[in-house]
Formats: structure tokens, sequence, C-alpha cells
């Protein structure tokens, strides 16, 4: 019954009611609380209610707001209202006082205040009004004795593997109440393991029981990025104590950053000026162009890009002439097919082709231009009248400023549809 006490909701202690007077005379309320205490310690507050006046009290009652997370476990005496934390003292002599005495383990966030306040109403025995003195106390908590770190990867690419590690260590001398500890991450990140497991299946949480002193741990996640961005991506370890169900306070943070490298790479395709699909007659000249832009802050080197076309075919050509190609840079053409009617053409330059592709500093742009003409019956016999053409382009980067780690932006896929 007395841990109730300790969370009991008390919005009405500020607004007092309209007493007529506040005594100015010689009755005082103190509160004796530790100036420091640790996370979890077992204290003591006693609210003492001194009469240095000549004239007996004829009735006081002690009203007390505090801390939310003190955790109570004894109270002398007990009080008669518990969810209002009020208790009834009654007369007190002439040089004469009262004292409450309140046991428990006392709960907050490091390096924060604990504040309690007590109010005292109380009527002197030779007055027909009710008079009022306040106090109020603070306990500052010390350092947090949950030692917390998180380690992982400064930079990554989409869909390499990685792992973030936490540690944790408890120095108190107080067992803890239960212990968890939350990993948050952006969306974009895919779990494949952690160890322990999790508690939870929606997300990185760990229940690690109550911890005795000396205690530790570690955790580990990993898993991949499945896209990249411009940029870092925030990573935030917490270890958090819960004293009453659902109620967390954290103990500790720690905060990473991880850079999943694609943001700073903005590629566009477009053919005829168009990057949505449309429609062409057969013999068609179609203009392609490709944009590969550093929007980053690092230097790109040994860029390849690629402009893929799936297409329909007969007999193993595509309707896509590629014979036909204008091309000033020259890249290199190769076909395969996928499956009867439907091949795929990729054309290919490197630096060897195109030399700027060596590297790309931040702000700078490479364009691709050339044109690709459909075939007619008249070059591809038993030319389809109808057919599509599905265009994407990709680019490869080497390396990206002094990570080595090579990886690959795609464009959405357009189709562009063949029609007489």
């Amino acid at each position: 019954m007395l841990a109730v006490l300790a969370v009991a909701a008390w919005a009405s202690f500020l607004i007092f009611k309209p007493y007529a007077v506040t005594s100015g005379g010689n009755v005082t309320v103190t509160i004796d609380a530790p100036p420091t205490a640790a996370v979890g310690q077992e204290m003591s507050y006693r609210i003492t209610v001194n009469n240095g006046d000549h004239v007996p009290l004829a009735s006081t009652s002690v009203e007390l707001k505090l801390p939310t997370d003190f955790a109570m476990t004894e109270a002398l005496p007990a009080p008669d209202d518990a969810r209002g934390l009020r208790w009834t003292i009654g007369t007190i002599p002439a040089n004469g006082q009262r004292t409450i005495d309140l046991h428990g383990r006392l709960y907050g966030a490091p390096e924060q205040d604990a504040r309690v306040e007590a109010l005292a109403v109380y009527r002197p025995g030779n007055f027909n009004a009710d008079f009022q003195s306040v106090a109020s106390a603070v306990t500052r908590f010390d350092a947090s004795p949950l030692a917390l770190t998180l380690t992982g990867p400064d930079r990554t690419v989409p869909g390499e593997a990685i792992t973030y590690t936490m540690t944790y260590e408890y120095t108190g001398t107080l067992t803890t109440p239960e212990v968890v500890v939350t990993l948050d991450v952006p969306r974009s990140f895919v779990l494949s393991s952690a160890t322990p497991d999790r508690s939870r299946s929606d997300a990185l949480f760990w229940k690690l029981g109550a911890l005795a002193p000396q205690a530790k741990g570690t955790i580990t996640v990993n898993g991949t990025f499945n896209a990249g961005a411009k940029d870092p991506s925030p990573i935030r370890a917490t270890a958090a104590i819960e004293p009453a169900p659902e109620h967390r306070i954290a103990l500790q943070t720690k905060d990473i950053t991880t850079t999943v490298l694609g943001g700073d790479v903005v590629l566009i395709a477009t053919a005829n000026d168009q990057t949505a699909g449309f429609a062409t007659p057969p013999g068609a000249a179609l203009r392609f162009r490709i944009v590969v832009r550093n929007d980053g802050n690092d230097t790109l080197h040994d860029l390849v890009a690629h402009a893929t076309f799936e297409a329909t075919s007969v007999a193993e050509r595509s309707i896509v002439n590629f014979a036909a190609i204008t091309d000033p840079l020259n890249g290199t053409a190769i076909g395969e097919q996928l499956a009867p009617g439907l091949r795929r053409g990729t054309i290919t330059w490197t630096a060897k082709e195109f030399p700027n592709l060596a590297t790309l500093s931040p702000g700078e742009f490479r364009t691709i231009d050339f044109t690709l003409p459909i075939h007619t019956s008249a070059s591809l016999p038993d030319a389809p009248d109808h057919g599509r053409v599905t265009f994407s382009a990709a680019v490869d980067v080497g390396k990206t400023g002094d990570t080595a780690t090579a990886r690959r932006m795609t464009t959405s896929s357009m189709e562009i549809r063949v029609e007489r």
C-alpha cells in the first residue's frame, strides 16, 4: 500500500485553498533530505512542523508532494489520506514539534533534481483562522551507475552486412529494478540477427532483468541498410530502468551516425527527354541521356555507367537496333537472350571510353548522350508491329573518398511501347 504513495499525483498542491492569512509567526515546517543520492538509493525524508510560539496549535495538517519516482516503503506515522499524501497531526503544544518520517528508494534521471514539497496548515489555539507554512528540498542525483557503449560503422553501402555492438556495466551497489536496452535505427535498416534474442519481435528491445552490482554484458545487432541517404543516419542506444510496469527512466544514452552511401549520387535517365513511359512507332530514333551528379562531400572514383534495355525480340534479335547506335563515347554493348521473345542489351562506359568517369568531385556531373533506333521490317525481318522496350540506367562507384567499398545506384525502369 505504501508503494502506491510514491506515484500518487498531487495536481492541486500548488493551488492552495484560499486561507485568510499566511503566518509570519514562529511556526515553521522543514524538510531534511540528502543533498545528493545515487539512482535507486535507499533514503529517508523527515518533515518537521515546529511550533516555536508560546501558544499551542489547536489543529495541524500536512500535505506532501513527493518525487514521482520515490518508492516509499514506510511512513511514520501513516497518512490518513494516502492518495493526497495528507497527514492530520492535530494539536502541537507551545514550543513543541511533530515529525513525519518517510523511508524508501529514490529513482530518477542521472544528474537531475528530485524535489519534495510540504505544506503545513495550522490554527493557533487563540485564533479562529487558519495559517500555512511551506517548505521544499532538493536532492541531486549522481551520475549514472549504468555505463553504456555503442559501436558501429561510420559508413556503409546498401546491402553490406554490418554490426552494431552495445556493452553495459552496472557499477551501483544495490540490485536494480528491471533494466531494458533499446536500439533506435532508421526504417531502412533491415535486421538479420541479434544476440541475445530480442524480447519483442517488433522492436530492437531487450529486457535484462534486475542487475546485481558489477553485472555486465554485450548485445550485438547484425543487419543491412536497403537504401542510401544524403544525410548520415542516427543510431541511438538507451539503457533504462523500469521501477514500475511500463514506466521507464533512461539512465544512459549513446549516439552514433552511419552514413549510408547512395544519397550522395544523383542518377537521372531520360528517353526523348521523358522520365516516364511513352509510345513510339517502329523506326523511330530514341534519344537517351544519362546524368551522374555528385551531391556529396567526397570525390567519387572509378565510375562505370550502364544502360540496360530489355526488349521484345525476333529470332534472338532485339527490336532495338544496336547496330545503328549513335554513341560519341563508343561504349561497349553486349546482348543476352533472357527468354523466348525477350532479349537484354547492355551498354557500358568506363573511364577508358569516357576519361571523365575516373573521378567526380563534389558538385560536378557527367552526361552521356546516345541515340538508338527501333527496327523496322526493312532492318529486321518479321519485326512486329507492337512490342516493348524497358530502359534503365545504373552507375557503379568504385571508391568514395577514402572508402574503398564499391556500390551501385540504379534508376527505375521506363517502359517504351512500340506501336504502329
